[in-house]
């Protein structure tokens, strides 16, 4: 029997069961789930006046399981409101999850980029991933593109790794979309993927980055621009412990320097780990 997961069989879940949890070991300032797991935060923003933070979310247990969107919406980043689930691993090209991402707010409306997980080999872990466009009117409901995915594995260059192409950041840069999508190579080094676009629906593939002995996947990128330098985040897995740095077996590191729009070349001037501790993974920035 085919599982369902749709978003009104979750919503109708999390009303029977948010109830039953006990308060007294949850969070009072994080942000925490009416019930079930949440990991990576997605999608945050800022929309209508009020903070948007979408997370990866399985409802149905406390452990990890086919990933959901979940919603919440604050006006101060403590205080929030839970929202319907946003997206459900309920399409053919999303069916084993609907992975990280973030979003996008332009003409009044709320644009999520996502990664479709499609398990290919469960014993080998090897798993087919594809980005995938939903878009909001209101701040609450999501209609995924009908011609979902908009970048498919036929839009992955050869020197890429076809199983693991995740975690899509979106953004515009003088009237012209990309997205920067984490990556690794053929031979298990991490890097990211550049692509721009001139509507969101048609993408074309750039550029990649990468850097030798950084870890053998990158995960959740993030590129911005602050204070005239651009700055690259993402979250490396498998750095090699130096000394007192890449302690976690998965780090975030910083790379600022300069992106060449033209070219597609990010040029860097200095890099850092972020954090030292074991809990820092997979941050997001937002405006």
């Amino acid at each position: 029997m085919k599982e369902n997961h749709s978003k009104s069989r979750a919503e109708e879940y999390i009303l029977k069961n948010k109830d039953k949890i006990k308060d007294l070991y949850r969070p009072q300032y994080h942000f925490v789930t009416q019930v079930g797991w949440l990991n990576d935060p997605n999608g945050m923003c800022f929309y209508r006046g009020e903070y948007h933070l979408f997370y990866q979310y399985h409802p149905y247990s406390e452990e990890w399981g086919p990933m959901y969107w979940g919603h919440a919406k604050s006006q101060n980043l403590c205080d929030w409101i839970h929202l319907p689930v946003a997206l459900a691993p309920d399409s053919e090209y999303d069916k084993n999850g609907c992975f990280s991402g973030t979003a996008l707010v332009e003409d009044d409306e709320i644009k999520l980029m996502y990664t479709g997980n499609l398990i290919v080999d469960l014993e080998n872990k090897k798993y087919r991933q594809v980005q995938n466009i939903a878009v909001s009117k209101d701040g609450i409901n999501f209609n995924k593109y009908e011609h979902n995915p908009v970048i498919d594995t036929d839009e992955i260059p050869k020197e890429a790794n076809i199983f693991d192409f995740r975690d899509p950041k979106i953004f515009k840069n003088n009237d012209k979309y990309y997205v920067v999508i984490g990556s690794k190579s053929s031979d298990n080094e991490g890097q990211v993927l550049f692509y721009e676009s001139d509507d969101t629906k048609k993408w074309n593939y750039l550029s990649k980055f990468s850097l030798p002995n950084m870890g053998e996947m990158w995960e959740c990128p993030d590129l911005f621009h602050l204070d005239g330098k651009d700055v690259l985040i993402m979250s490396p897995i498998q750095i090699q412990r130096d000394a007192h740095e890449y302690h976690n077996t998965s780090s975030t590191m910083a790379w600022i320097g300069e992106m060449d729009w033209e070219s597609g070349t990010f040029l860097v001037e200095n890099s850092h780990e972020m954090d030292y501790g074991m809990d820092y993974y997979a941050p997001q920035t937002l405006l």
